[in-house]
């Protein structure tokens, strides 16, 4: 299965940051990348790519960011510190 595949199957909000950041992190390593290239490869927006980049990196510091419900509540929650 690829990271595309993984990511549009995955139901849960904390499920498609984590995938997105391991490819974009993954693909940073290869070569020089950025996260437009990250946005075309799973076929979204810049700033979807930035948001989930920032929840994944969230996520590793405040696991209790895995207890939101949905990602607004946790971008709310990033958002108020």
């Amino acid at each position: 299965m690829t990271f595309l595949e993984k990511y549009k199957s995955e139901d849960t909000w904390q499920g498609k940051a984590m995938i997105m950041e391991i490819y974009h992190l993954t693909m940073s390593n290869r070569t020089k990348w950025t996260i437009s290239q990250t946005a075309e490869h799973f076929q979204c927006s810049i700033g979807l790519v930035s948001e989930n980049l920032k929840l994944a990196h969230a996520i590793h510091i405040n696991e209790n960011i895995l207890k939101c419900k949905s990602r607004q509540e946790a971008l709310k929650r990033l958002n108020n510190g």
